[in-house]
């Protein structure tokens, strides 16, 4: 098992660009970033023919999971903030992917649903997005799936817990 270094150099902006190579190598944020543009990048330009956006998707998969969510809850699943997943359902309203109907629980909050329309074009387009997945995943043995996993769900929790050292 390798030990956690605690002790990491990141050194300021320097001029040069040996230097911004050299500097931005150390920089965890800067490849998670880049990862994470490509994946979406990817992501968009498949579920284009499907005319959803990755945050549509998101939020129709979360509701294909698990069905009646509020836009809060589902602007946490799809990571994006609140005010952008209002949009979001608000479109696939207008699409006729999902319904709305007031919660039993609190009259002003809005549960939405998948249509049957929506539930068909979300696992049509889920088959295309699990083609990137899959591609994703098999650049790396079991042991780097589990490890990049874990790896991400450290830097996730470390930066959620706000345990950011300045």
């Amino acid at each position: 098992m390798s030990t956690v270094s605690r002790s990491v150099d990141i050194p300021p902006p320097r001029r040069g660009r040996r230097e911004l190579v050299e500097d931005t190598g150390v920089r965890l944020g800067l490849h998670i970033k880049s990862a994470e543009q490509a994946m979406m990048a990817a992501k968009t330009e498949a579920l284009r023919r499907f005319g959803l956006t990755v945050a549509q998707y998101a939020a129709m998969l979360s509701l294909y999971y698990v069905p009646e969510q509020s836009s809060a809850q589902l602007a946490r699943a799809a990571a994006v903030t609140p005010q952008t997943m209002a949009t979001v359902i608000a479109k696939l309203e207008q699409k006729r992917l999902v319904t709305r109907h007031p919660s039993s629980d609190h009259a002003k909050v809005l549960i939405a649903s998948l249509t049957t329309e929506g539930e068909a074009l979300l696992l049509r387009a889920d088959k295309v997005a699990r083609r990137i997945e899959q591609r994703m995943a098999e650049s790396f043995t079991v042991k780097e799936r589990q490890q990049l996993t874990e790896m991400l769900g450290r830097v996730t929790s470390l930066l959620r817990d706000n345990l950011i050292a300045e």
